[in-house]
């Protein structure tokens, strides 16, 4: 008997830590399957569901792990996400047939709309399937329908499909292109090209240059790629090429065997067999220096790797590149390999900067700001003043210097509207103060703003209600926003 288990991927599952398990991790250590669908209603979701799939290869090598994609850009629309589920769940059925199979259904993760939808599908006969919940209170148990007066379904009459059928696509397909690039905020000129160009080379198995400046998205894209291609299923891998270390660029990206050297204690997969059927992405590669870009390259020629202390393997990966830098420039003065250029730049994106991209920026910040309510519970919304400071704003650092401001912006405003007031930028610090962004950006969360909270309470001498008038806040808010910090 072939068990298989149907689940949404949810927030909660995105938590892979032991003891802390999500809920399809949790729902694994306790029953055992030898197939696992993964359902998602937006790619927003797919670098989780690869996430759960590399964790599930260690604890559970026979599980079979599939995506199975049921789009439904509102997951409480009951009207877009029941044809979405029928429909994603008569594939999986025809994918992995009835015979000798038994069906679980997880109601735990996604939306209350879906839970209804998987009763309604199950009870309905469209899937026979056992639902199951699971809880840290509870834990793992059978959904039952035992009452006598519990309705029975019937299958749905195919006159109400037609007449609600057209309605429900046309207001799909206005929003399929948007749940495509939900990581790609944008009405530019140049955001559109861009996605164009996305669905164009990620039908291509072939390696992709992104150029543009820090902060402008490069790692977004290369995702999309990715997860918009064949290998969507396979892993995604980034890695910085500016942090790594010459003498352990063989053993970060080729692995190395148990002993091998000093420290050796484990095997180690590199990120060549890390990213293996999938997608290696390679950030600020032009940072590699030329002993590295040697390696580099005979890897990308033969397709064959050789960990530390081990023997030479093959490994089909997919590279996809990013910089900065000018690299035809670089390519010129001697400094990048002109064959390792022709090998990475047979696809090119060019990204272009926030302060080019006009009112991208108040839909840019608009989304961000809608996280933050999403995460907090809140209703904050932007002002038309706080609107205009940000569109005047040059932007070094850009979206990712946007997104910053915005965090900051949040917590320092008191109210339920983001007045100008409560945007901060480098230029308004202080005169004696002069602001930096680093290219890696900067830990709004976990460094700026713990540190604002820690200076005002020692101006304060760890008076709270003080500290929170020097930043603006009420007291409560203070406090409540410091035991969130601590």
């Amino acid at each position: 008997m072939k068990r298989i288990l149907l689940s949404f991927i949810g927030n909660n599952d995105c938590h892979l830590n032991e003891g802390k398990e999500g809920a399809i991790l949790s729902i694994l250590k306790q029953r055992a399957f030898d197939v696992l669908y993964i359902l998602y209603n937006e790619d927003s979701y797919l670098p989780y569901a690869s996430q759960i799939r590399e964790y599930c290869k260690k604890l559970y090598p026979a599980l079979r792990v599939y995506y199975q994609e049921a789009a439904a850009y509102n997951p409480i629309d009951y009207n877009l996400v029941y044809p979405a589920m029928v429909a994603a769940v008569k594939n999986i059925v025809k994918e992995a047939g009835t015979q000798d199979t038994e069906y679980t259904i997880s109601l735990t993760s996604g939306t209350p709309t879906m839970h209804s939808c998987w009763v309604l599908i199950s009870q309905s006969g469209i899937i026979k399937a056992r639902l199951i919940q699971s809880s840290r209170e509870e834990g793992l148990q059978d959904v039952n329908f035992n009452l006598d007066d519990f309705p029975q379904l019937t299958g749905e009459k195919q006159t109400k499909i037609e007449l609600t059928k057209a309605t429900r696509e046309n207001k799909q397909l206005r929003k399929q292109q948007e749940n495509r690039y939900s990581g790609l905020i944008g009405e530019h000129e140049s955001i559109i090209k861009l996605k164009r160009q996305i669905d164009n080379l990620a039908k291509y198995d072939i390696p992709v240059f992104i150029y543009g400046e820090s902060g402008t998205g490069k790692e977004v894209v290369a995702g999309l790629l990715h997860y918009h291609s064949p290998r969507k299923e396979a892993p995604f891998v980034p890695v910085n090429c500016g942090a790594i270390s010459e003498n352990l660029f063989e053993s970060e990206f080729f692995g190395h065997k148990k002993g091998s050297f000093t420290g050796a204690i484990t095997d180690h997969d590199g990120y060549f067999s890390q990213a293996d059927k999938g997608t290696l992405f390679l950030d600020e590669v032009c940072d590699l220096p030329l002993p590295m870009q040697v390696k580099l390259l005979r890897v990308l020629e033969t397709g064959s790797i050789q960990p530390v202390g081990g023997k030479a393997k093959q490994v089909q990966v997919r590279i996809i590149t990013a910089s900065n830098k000018d690299v035809n420039q670089l390519v010129k003065e001697g400094r990048f390999r002109e064959d390792l250029f022709y090998r990475i730049v047979q696809g090119k994106l060019e990204l272009s900067p926030l302060r080019e991209r006009g009112a991208d920026v108040l839909l840019l910040a608009t989304g961000f700001l809608n996280r933050l309510n999403q995460s907090y519970q809140t209703m904050k919304q932007l002002a038309k003043s706080a609107d205009q400071k940000l569109l005047n704003y040059r932007y070094p650092g850009n979206v990712r210097e946007l997104q910053n401001i915005i965090k900051l912006a949040y917590i320092s405003s008191a109210k339920d509207i983001i007045e100008a007031a409560d945007i901060l930028l480098p230029s308004e610090s202080s005169p004696c103060l002069q602001v930096e962004i680093p290219p890696e950006g900067i830990d709004l969360d976990n460094t700026l703003i713990p540190a604002y909270y820690k200076a005002a309470l020692k101006r304060s001498n760890g008076n709270a209600s003080e500290a929170a008038r020097l930043l603006g806040l009420r007291p409560h808010t203070f406090r409540a926003r410091l035991k969130n910090l601590s």
